[in-house]
């Protein structure tokens, strides 16, 4: 299977993905390991995101769809990048996945 085609899948299949292209598969190159540290922290963030608003006792209008909106928006970037084999951090995204997983990225 390409880089690409494994930074794309660990994008479509958000954390999972990630975690299966990072850990699971063997001799990736940097820019596939940091497409898929995005993901997971994309995905995670997601959940994290809806878990922590569940706890909230005030309703936030259309919060829900802008949260989805911004998910889908750091997805499809990250998928572009990725086909398009150029710089894969992401604006803030990519800073944090730096830091959560940068000795698997470098390593």
């Amino acid at each position: 299977m390409s880089e690409k085609a494994k930074a794309i899948l660990a994008y479509i299949f958000t954390w999972v993905g990630g975690l299966i292209v990072l850990y699971g598969m063997k001799d990736n190159q940097r820019n596939t390991k940091m497409h898929a540290a995005q993901a997971i922290v994309i995905g995670i963030g997601y959940m994290l995101i809806f878990a922590i608003y569940r706890f909230i006792p005030v309703t936030i209008p259309f919060f829900s769809t802008i949260v989805y909106g911004l998910y889908l928006v750091c997805i499809i970037i990250g998928i572009v990048k990725a086909n398009k084999d150029e710089d894969p951090e992401l604006p803030v995204v990519g800073k944090i996945a730096m830091s959560i997983f940068g000795k698997k990225i470098e390593g």
